[in-house]
């Protein structure tokens, strides 16, 4: 797999400690933000959304026995999924209290590409991972010209 120098995504495993069914994990993330798309959960954005910005700041994937699952069947972990190169930096801490959140309420673990991630050493991950596109391509995660040079590359 291609490495992605835009750093579109960046994932955030939750391993939890004993699986849960389907409505018990759907009140759980619903009462800290989180809303159903059918099958799949986020927490979505509310201010005003420029058209090239992400429209949510996580994005929320669901597994069981390590295969992905709906929001219909029970789960024993998640991936929780920054969009870091489409939305504007601010979301860098919102997503890290999320995260936090979740993995309070779920009494989880975080990973971060396998590694025990806390609050700040994701902030301070995804400040590294901003200066790098700044440094790089020139423009700050969530500009539109930076929308515009991820969609011709892909």
């Amino acid at each position: 797999m291609k490495e992605d120098p835009f750093h579109q995504m960046i994932d955030v495993k939750i391993i939890f400690k004993k699986p849960f069914q389907a409505g018990k994990l759907n009140r759980l993330l619903k009462g800290l933000g989180a809303k159903l798309h059918y099958d799949v959960y986020s927490f979505e954005r509310s201010d005003e959304i420029p058209i090239w910005q992400s429209e949510s700041f996580v994005y929320v994937s669901l597994f069981y026995e390590g295969a992905e699952v709906d929001a219909q069947d029970t789960s024993d972990s998640m991936e929780l999924s920054y969009p870091l190169a489409t939305i504007g930096t601010e979301y860098i801490v919102k997503f890290a209290e999320v995260m936090e959140q979740v993995s309070k309420e779920l009494e989880g673990q975080s990973l971060l590409n396998g590694v025990a991630i806390n609050k700040e050493g994701f902030i301070a991950h995804c400040d590294e991972l901003a200066t790098e596109l700044m440094q790089e391509w020139g423009e700050e995660p969530g500009s539109e010209t930076l929308r515009i040079l991820i969609e011709s590359n892909y």
